[in-house]
């Protein structure tokens, strides 16, 4: 039975799903307009936020989940690519789910840039972004709640990171200047020490991510509506 929770468990594996849940949750629980459900006591755990979709499966009723997601009609799912085999539906990017621990004992100085600065740098290479309102409303809320990092040099490149716990999902990294990507991605694990970081990664930049320890666990994927 799938139920709305106002509880989740502690993350404890890497799973990309879950991670950006429970990321969620941690900034969200109290918001009337983000949903959060589970199936049989966390067999499945989903979320739903502005019409986006995350699922997390561990074994929970298929068939059910299924028509869960008809009934409730989001515009994007992201899960991985088992249970979107699982529940009928076609994804329509797929990404590797790749991980590392960060052991990196330093952080590296950036700059201290304005929401609108930093979304400046992230849009400017085409990278895929919401309106600048709802980004900034979002980022500043976890920042301030304490659940996300952030790396920065003007003009130059930007990596932003949430977290929850011991693990944590670097949401992008763009890079302006040769080389500046492995830059902003160095000082971004060295504000998660300690931690296991996870990425979702188009198979074109994997390599990037290998080059820097990372390596894959399972693929994912993205599924949105299309215009008619």
């Amino acid at each position: 039975m799938i139920a709305l929770s106002d509880r989740l468990p502690e993350i404890t594996s890497p799973e990309a799903e879950y991670l950006r849940i429970k990321c969620l949750f941690d900034s969200y629980k109290d918001d009337k307009d983000t949903y959060f459900w589970m199936q049989d006591g966390g067999k499945a755990v989903i979320s739903l936020a502005d019409g986006d979709m995350t699922v997390y499966r561990i074994g929970g009723d298929a068939d059910e989940l299924t028509e869960f997601i008809k009934m409730m009609s989001p515009r994007s799912v992201f899960t991985s690519l088992d249970t979107f085999k699982a529940v009928g539906i076609a994804p329509v990017k797929t990404v590797n789910v790749m991980c590392r621990l960060s052991d990196i004992q330093e952080e590296t100085a950036g700059d201290s840039l304005s929401s609108r600065e930093l979304y400046g740098i992230l849009s400017a290479c085409g990278f895929d972004m919401p309106d600048y309102p709802f980004f900034a409303v979002d980022f500043c809320r976890r920042l301030n709640r304490g659940y996300a990092d952030y790396f920065a040099l003007s003009d130059k490149c930007a990596a932003v990171s949430f977290h929850s716990g011991n693990y944590a999902l670097i949401n992008g990294i763009v890079s302006l200047e040769k080389g500046m990507g492995g830059a902003a991605l160095t000082a971004i694990l060295g504000k998660n020490t300690g931690r296991t970081v996870l990425a979702c990664c188009e198979d074109n930049i994997t390599g990037f991510y290998g080059k820097y320890g990372f390596y894959i666990l399972y693929r994912a994927g993205y599924w949105w509506k299309t215009q008619t």
